[in-house]
């Protein structure tokens, strides 16, 4: 008879003994009941992973909209403003600018040394070809990647600046001097880092204005001044028709001969020849006032149009396409009419003042003798006569 224990009974030692005919507590149909719950566990984990990735990229697109719509929404105080468009550069442009600028220089240096070791490694080999090869495909993507860390160095500290700027205004109108002086930065500086900002998009609603002096963070405040301002109480005069084809002809002018040299060797005859005529007939047009009805088409038609034809002629580079040749050819071709017809624009012009010449000479040689102060015009003021 086994010993029991005053104050325990006996119990098997083993969990078996309970049952000697019995399956252990972890038979097959346990494990593979163990296995299928496992495997709904680790389903379920995959399942709500992939729910929740996606929820996070909807929820992230749906804060980036709200964030715009916040910036959009100006009827805030301007420190209530401020703080959402800080919260914004710090989160999205400057930390992904940061890390890509980290990312660009641990790559670049990581390449570069396996540059640097190809090179000793191909010197130490005698130039062995391997080596030379891993030495070329490493050496331009560090490079690359040096250039990318660069790049994005200067994102990040144009956005760090940004953010410096947007610190010290107080107000939704702040002088960049003010700016430039409590930031340390030069204010050409900040007002070309306001600009790419406001250019890229990172300062949404935000104006500067045209002289640079004044930064606006809502662009509603900001009134352009009008394109030729004039002092209080007076009137800008009308340009009259003599002052506008003057400053018209002298940019014609200017713009042919920046053409010159761009195109071929007849096409610079042509070029130069029209400068030649067309800087004649503004010269006539200068003296002669009452010429001015005459060259109304010139100015408004003949001018604009030989302009826009050498600009197409420019736009098409130096690509040998025949399509493109043959625009150029027939370009170059008209360059030569429109000459014969500013020849032919010019003589007659002149026509006119010729006949007033001739009518005043004759007047002349007419009072002259009249006067007695000669009796042959011809003999007395023509040409003297050749010495044999």
């Amino acid at each position: 008879m086994p010993f029991e224990h005053p104050y325990k009974p006996n119990r098997p030692e083993h969990p078996y003994q309970e049952n000697p005919g019995g399956t252990p507590p972890h038979s097959a149909p346990d494990a593979d009941l163990d296995a299928a719950v496992r495997d709904v566990v680790q389903a379920g984990s995959r399942f709500g992973s992939a729910v929740l990735g996606g929820l996070s990229g909807v929820i992230h697109k749906v804060g980036e909209a709200l964030a715009s719509r916040n910036l959009a929404d100006k009827s805030v105080p301007f420190s209530t403003w401020k703080q959402r468009l800080d919260h914004k550069l710090k989160n999205d442009p400057e930390e992904d600018s940061l890390a890509l600028s980290v990312i660009g220089w641990v790559l670049a240096a990581g390449l570069g040394i396996g540059t640097l070791a190809s090179a000793i490694a191909a010197g130490v080999n005698g130039g062995e070809p391997g080596f030379i090869i891993l030495m070329v495909c490493l050496a331009p993507a560090a490079a690359g990647c040096a250039i990318l860390g660069w790049r994005c160095g200067c994102q990040y500290s144009l956005y760090r600046h940004l953010r410096s700027y947007l610190q010290f205004s107080h107000d939704w109108t702040a002088p960049v001097a003010e700016l430039a002086a409590q930031t340390g930065q030069p204010q050409s500086r900040v007002q070309s880092e306001l600009r790419k900002g406001i250019a890229n998009g990172a300062l949404p609603g935000v104006a500067l204005s045209r002289d640079g002096e004044t930064l606006y963070w809502d662009d509603a405040r900001y009134t352009p001044p009008a394109a030729q301002d004039t002092p209080a109480g007076e009137t800008a005069a009308p340009q009259s028709e003599g002052e506008a084809l003057r400053r018209e002809g002298v940019d014609f002018l200017n713009y042919l001969r920046s053409c010159r040299g761009r195109l071929d060797e007849s096409a610079d005859e042509q070029l130069a020849a029209m400068q030649k005529v067309c800087g004649s007939i503004l010269g006539f047009a200068h003296n002669h006032p009452e010429a001015l009805p005459r060259l109304r088409r010139f100015r408004d038609y003949y001018l604009p149009t030989t302009r826009k034809l050498l600009d197409t002629a420019l736009g098409l580079g130096d690509t040998g396409a025949a399509a493109a040749e043959q625009m150029r050819g027939e370009i170059t071709g008209i360059l030569h009419t429109l000459n014969t017809a500013y020849t032919k624009l010019y003589d007659t012009l002149l026509q006119d003042v010729r006949l007033d010449v001739s009518t005043e000479i004759d007047t002349l040689e007419t009072m002259l003798r009249q006067d007695g102060l000669t009796h042959d015009f011809s003999q007395d003021f023509g040409p003297a006569p050749k010495q044999l």
